[in-house]
């Protein structure tokens, strides 16, 4: 095994463990093809990495992390519906006033951008972790690019406030990267043609939500956020609450909702704040009902 790949682990592990990840690794390399021993030192290097963060299985951050993977996909997915059925009908709006002009192209590429966040991040939820989180990281980041690039000339100020506000959804949509592998929930669907079905779902519950109002004239959140973010959760299954198990997980499993509604833009600073009121109090009265019974609340995950 190349010592610089061992090299990577936290000192004590590597004492502890060096020569078993070794073995470990030249069993598997061994006759294998460049892709492989790429592919396994890749898994080397991330499991290292993991470890180095304190988010390995074995660590509470990594469990807490797997409590919140699942939550963070189903806020991507309503945060890409979302917008996708936003954007819809503002191109209804302006082909029917023929002022679509200019901006045609780039609302289409922002659209087949959250399309594609919005298929990932529900392939995820399936079953399919790892690909499906890469395509809803890969989507956020072109729609958050395409969504900057109008502004990129406003001064300086200005353009970095509109960095900052992009932000924070790509990093809700990269949070399940953080999900150790051996912690990922059971595929829910585990056949292709079930992953293809799913997806096809999503993409008609958003046209079906365009169609029905494609002006927007109904309540914004209930349709536009709050019908996909119901069916994401949907999606996500019981086993996805059932990995809460802690007051910590509670709260950090509400974090990506509260970030989604603020980044929806249709939720003013005290409607936030009122929101997070209301996560503090349930994650208070969770510790309070643990305290009764007698749980240990050390444990954050």
């Amino acid at each position: 095994m190349n010592p610089v790949l061992l090299r990577l682990y936290p000192a004590g592990f590597r004492r502890a463990f060096g020569s078993e990840i070794a073995e470990a690794y030249q069993e598997a390399t061994e006759g294998a093809s460049l892709r492989a021993r790429l592919r396994e030192a890749a898994d080397v290097a991330l499991h290292a990495l993991r470890l180095r963060l304190g988010i390995g299985s074995a660590c509470p951050g990594g469990r807490l992390f797997a409590s919140a993977a699942p939550f963070g996909l189903a806020a991507t997915a309503a945060y890409a519906a979302f917008n996708l059925i936003g954007n819809a009908g503002d191109w209804y709006v302006m082909r029917i006033a023929g002022t679509d002009g200019s901006a045609g192209p780039l609302l289409t590429l922002m659209n087949g951008c959250y399309l594609l966040t919005l298929i990932g991040a529900v392939v995820a939820l399936a079953g399919r972790h790892l690909p499906g989180v890469l395509c809803a990281v890969a989507g956020t980041m072109g729609s958050s690019a395409s969504f900057l690039y109008p502004d990129w000339l406003m001064p300086t100020d200005l353009r970095w406030e509109f960095v900052a506000f992009l932000l924070p959804p790509i990093l809700i949509a990269a949070l399940p990267l953080a999900c150790p592998p051996d912690l990922r929930p059971a595929r829910r669907v585990r056949s292709g043609v079930g992953v293809f079905a799913v997806a096809v779902w999503a993409v008609l519950l958003v046209a079906a939500l365009v169609v029905i109002d494609p002006l927007g004239i109904g309540p914004v959140l209930p349709w536009r956020l709050g019908v996909p973010l119901a069916a994401a959760l949907v999606l996500a299954g019981r086993q996805a609450f059932a990995g809460i198990r802690s007051t910590t997980g509670l709260a950090f499993a509400a974090t990506p909702f509260l970030v989604t509604l603020y980044f929806s833009g249709w939720v003013s600073t005290e409607g936030i704040l009122t929101a997070t009121v209301a996560v503090a109090v349930a994650v208070a009265v969770a510790l309070r009902m643990r305290w009764g019974n007698g749980s240990d609340t050390a444990n954050p995950a």
